[in-house]
């Protein structure tokens, strides 16, 4: 696909500037949806999850906040193993992720995602695993496939958060024209008072919106 000039800059900026800080950001936007997440469900999930699964993933949390992934693994693989249907396996599994992405292990980051894809029972949470390994893969270049994680979100209000991931990975693989299809449809779908609405708009105006 041919561009000219002024078009070739504002992707190879933009590729400069997801290298940078792209990742971060998405994980920080996705890092509030957690959390918000967490809020709406916990305390409906707390009265039916056993004591001891609670004990393991409060000494979970503790090891992610010291960044000890090593010692994070076997309570993860334990919630996962013996409450993998419970609420605390698959935010155990974003945790250890997470911790994983910044010590760059990326193929376990990548496990534990795709594990909670395929097994968590909140729509929201496996939204979010999706979103989470949208980045990653971007981040290894592997545009195909972060397209077809973002296929199809499961909760409506993920749909601004899809289309905007989407945009990125198509800006960033030369399709400009469908990057900007995907960033209109962001603004469309994100809420007004969004706080990276704004964001999605200065994208979209760097790619001309017409």
């Amino acid at each position: 696909m041919a561009f000219d000039l002024q078009e070739q800059e504002q992707i190879a900026e933009f590729k400069a500037w997801w290298e940078s800080w792209g990742k971060f950001i998405a994980m920080g936007l996705i890092a509030v949806l957690v959390a918000y997440l967490g809020w709406k469900g916990w305390s409906a999930y707390l009265t039916s999850q056993s004591a001891k699964a609670g004990v393991l993933y409060a000494e979970l949390d503790k090891r992610a906040e010291a960044k000890d992934v090593v010692k994070m693994k076997p309570a993860v693989e334990q919630l996962k193993k013996n409450y993998a249907g419970s609420a605390y396996a698959p935010r155990a599994a974003l945790l250890l992720a997470k911790a994983s992405v910044e010590a760059s292990d990326v193929p376990a980051a990548m496990a534990q995602l795709q594990w909670v894809v395929a097994n968590a029972k909140e729509a929201g949470l496996r939204d979010v695993a999706r979103l989470r390994l949208a980045a990653v893969q971007l981040d290894q270049k592997k545009f195909d496939d972060a397209l077809s994680t973002l296929k199809s979100n499961e909760e409506t209000s993920f749909a601004g958060l899809f289309f905007e991931a989407k945009g990125d990975v198509l800006l960033i693989k030369g399709d400009k024209a469908a990057a900007r299809e995907s960033y209109k449809q962001a603004v469309v779908k994100l809420p007004k008072d969004a706080p990276n609405v704004k964001f999605v708009e200065v994208k979209l105006e760097a790619l001309g919106n017409s």
